[in-house]
């Protein structure tokens, strides 16, 4: 809550070169100068409070439903912190697809940033370092000054200067291009004619804002915004090319302003359905306001009325005032994620994510994401509150933003008690983004590790599209080339999946050929012979994202994907060609793949140090697993998997005993005749890899010998239980049966992984792929 409620004063729109590098242009109605103006300083003790990520609770959220996850401190690292404090703000990131040096696919990050300050005459000096490994380090060495770009179906690279080379006063100007054909390595740089549709003001020229957007015609949309001279304040409208970028034109406005209302900076991105979505930073007589949203469904010419973007904030939202605790934000930027989701990050005060879910840009739901104010000043300094957003996989992406900048954001000598300190750097966070359901199997590391094989005939290699490859249909990613294809034939191209066992399946992700019309079916077998009519039938669809189907409990160990052959083919391929861009493919096992990293994984519950991780898990054949670690002499470690009572339960999983200086517990639960939760079965793995069980009078009984369970490996764990005896079996061998509940009880109601106790630490489990059944 604020102390003392203050106004935002007129103050200066920003913009992006290639949506990432920020400068100024004056709004209409608003002075000029450097940064938003307050009337006076007023102390906010807000400000003491960092970002610390989601909440970490005792239990995990819903497994049906979707979900955001803010990382907290061990997601959140620095990007570019150079010596000597120089200016460093405003940053943007893109996001492209690459295949190191070992073979392996991974997402090039690169994040851009400003160096000049922030003055509206100053020439832009732009700062970019580069990430291969998706975001998680940004060497030193990997510093340049080159651009950025949108990744466009030909492969190449499309970036576009924020600032024009000439054209004040005139309806027409240039804006440099750069165009990569390395993945951002070395770039061609060439001048681009923007047709506005309308004479500027004499004064300014316009800006573009957020990225290169290409429809599936081909067509590239860029954002624009100005001031012209047949309407008052700063309007937003879209320029398009139909030239590969040479030349720009007026295509639509998305929002029209006057005297009162200005509109600079709209980010616009595709909606699953190929439709337009805009966000648009919005001023009222030159005071910041709520930024407003629309949807264009005819490619950019028309757009609908706005409406205030209203983002829910269930985790806390700090207004600038409390009096009129409107949300505030400028330079959004949207980016649709591969499972479909639509991501949207802004800022000031405080930086912010939010998502929306349903295919329509609405029902938005955010958690803020950095914080660096002081408690003592001017409570929007600390922050310009420019982000920059990109996925690294497709449930996972990071946010980049700044900490201080020298213009204005960090530069009054008395303000004090930063929420993080005073000094110019970039940072960034990953963010989950989940949709419903955690059984996502990880075909992408099974493949890899040869435990699943792909058959038919979706195995080209296309020059010049490293990612084009088997892999490259369950590789996380809806690049247009990150895709199985199929260079040319005839009739339907297939690709056949053998899974690594058999699985009840519940769900199939598929994403045919981003941007292009095409039809796909999906057929489930239990031995790759016989199969089933199409569990899924996916017609004449033109996907963006991965369109999801739920599938009754359907037993397989066999996937296949028929798709129909394309006359469009590109430039390389021959007639016939066929793509699958993405799959995947959901069971009843929780894989822990679908789950806020480092976080409580969804559906459990009674946790206690325990979450998913994806650090130190060995050998596992998949990217993610639960970790059981107990550190805290006053607190047992522990989670919960609750099941609906039945007279009988059985509990599947992989387990490796990391470190296991004292036994690890095994419960499985029950309801007594009162219908309270109980221990039916107490079971545990010792230290020297004994398995026990609770005899009662404080003594553990012995069910099967040292070794049986190996410290340090992988290994799967059955528990098949009734309400009056229970078996056990260690990769596949039975090695107790016959053995008597620890407490009667009239159902079986679920498990719990546990230490021995309170006073017990040092143990450290890793468990995955949990299954539980009746």
């Amino acid at each position: 809550m604020r102390i003392s409620k203050r106004r935002l004063a007129a103050g200066l729109a920003y913009a992006t070169l290639a949506g990432v590098t920020l400068l100024p242009i004056t709004v209409a109605g608003a002075p000029g100068g450097a940064g938003p103006a307050m009337a006076a300083p007023n102390d906010d003790t807000t400000c003491g409070s960092p970002v610390t990520g989601s909440p970490v609770r005792s239990s995990g959220p819903p497994a049906a439903g979707y979900a955001l996850n803010v990382g907290g401190s061990g997601e959140l690292g620095t990007v570019w912190d150079p010596p000597e404090n120089p200016q460093v703000a405003m940053p943007g990131v893109t996001g492209v697809d690459i295949v190191r040096p070992d073979g392996t696919p991974s997402r090039k990050v690169m994040v851009q940033f400003a160096e000049n300050l922030d003055l509206g005459g100053v020439t832009p000096v732009n700062g970019r370092v580069s990430s291969t490994d998706g975001g998680a380090t940004f060497p030193a060495g990997s510093y340049d000054q080159k651009p950025t770009g949108t990744r466009l179906r030909d492969g190449s690279l499309l970036g576009v200067d924020f600032k024009p080379l000439s054209g004040v006063g005139t309806d027409t100007v240039t804006v440099q291009v750069h165009r990569s054909y390395d993945e951002g390595a070395t770039w061609t740089t060439t001048p681009s004619v923007f047709r506005l549709g309308a004479t500027l003001v004499p004064t300014a020229l316009p800006r573009t804002h957020g990225r290169v957007v290409e429809l599936s015609d081909g067509t590239l949309l860029m954002s624009v915004y100005g001031s012209f001279t047949d309407a008052a304040g700063t309007r937003s409208q879209v320029q398009a090319s139909t030239d590969g970028g040479r030349t720009f034109t007026r295509r639509g406005v998305i929002v029209r302003s006057d005297a009162t209302h200005s509109y600079p900076e709209a980010a616009i991105e595709l909606l699953p359905d190929g439709s337009l979505l805009s966000v648009v930073r919005h001023h009222i007589s030159g005071e910041l306001a709520t930024p407003v949203v629309t949807r264009s469904v005819d490619g950019g010419v028309t757009w609908a009325a706005t409406q205030p973007l209203s983002v829910s904030f269930p985790n806390g939202y700090d207004p600038f005032d409390d009096a009129s605790p409107a949300l505030l934000g400028v330079s959004p930027q949207l980016r649709l994620m591969p499972n479909g989701v639509m991501l949207l990050s802004s800022g000031r005060p405080d930086n912010w994510v939010a998502m929306s879910t349903n295919g329509l840009g609405t029902g938005w739901i955010g958690q803020l994401t950095y914080r660096n104010c002081p408690q003592k000043g001017y409570r929007l300094h600390g922050s310009t509150g420019n982000t920059g957003v990109d996925w690294v996989s497709g449930n996972r992406a990071v946010v980049v933003g700044d900490n201080c900048e020298l213009t204005w954001a960090c530069d009054e000598a008395d303000e004090g008690d930063f929420t993080i300190d005073k000094d110019n750097r970039i940072w960034r966070r990953y963010v989950d983004v989940l949709t419903p359901d955690t059984g996502k199997i990880d075909l992408a590391t099974k493949y890899r590790l040869g435990k699943v094989a792909v058959g038919g005939d979706l195995r080209s290699a296309v020059t010049g599209h490293p990612r084009a490859r088997v892999d490259g249909a369950f590789d996380g990613s809806t690049e247009y080339w990150s895709s199985a294809v199929r260079a040319s034939g005839s009739g339907v191209a297939s690709f056949v999946l053998r899974l690594d066992r058999q699985y009840n399946l519940t769900r199939v992700g598929l994403s045919l050929r981003n941007g292009r019309q095409t039809t796909g079916r999906v057929y489930t077998s239990l031995d790759g012979v016989t199969w089933s009519g199409p569990v899924v039938t996916a017609l004449n669809r033109t996907h963006h994202a991965l369109e999801y189907f739920t599938l009754p409990a359907t037993a397989a160990q066999y996937v296949k994907v028929e798709i129909g052959p394309s006359t469009n083919c590109d430039s390389g391929l021959g007639s016939g060609c066929a793509f699958l861009n993405e799959l995947e493919v959901y069971s009843l096992v929780d894989s822990f793949e679908n789950d806020p990293v480092n976080n409580r994984p969804r559906g459990w519950s009674d946790i206690m140090s325990g979450w998913v991780t994806r650090y130190g898990i060995g050998d596992n054949d998949s990217a993610s697993a639960l970790r059981i670690s107990d550190n805290d002499g006053t607190a047992q470690a522990r989670a919960t998997w609750p099941a609906t009572p039945a007279p009988t339960g059985t509990a599947e999983f992989r387990v490796n005993p990391m470190a296991l200086p004292s036994r690890f517990l095994i419960t499985m639960l029950g309801r007594d005749a009162s219908g309270a939760t109980t221990s039916a079965y107490q079971l545990a793995v010792e230290p020297d890899g004994s398995l026990t069980r609770w005899a009662g009078g404080g003594a553990w009984a012995q069910i099967a010998a040292a070794g049986t369970v190996k410290v340090g490996a992988w290994q799967t764990i059955r528990v098949t239980a009734t309400t009056s005896e229970a078996s056990i079996g260690v990769d596949g061998t039975t090695v107790a049966d016959g053995m008597a509940p620890s407490a009667a009880v009239t159902a079986l109601a679920g498990i719990t992984f546990a230490s021995a106790g309170a006073a017990a630490t040092g143990v450290n489990v890793l468990l995955d792929d949990v299954a539980y059944s009746v």
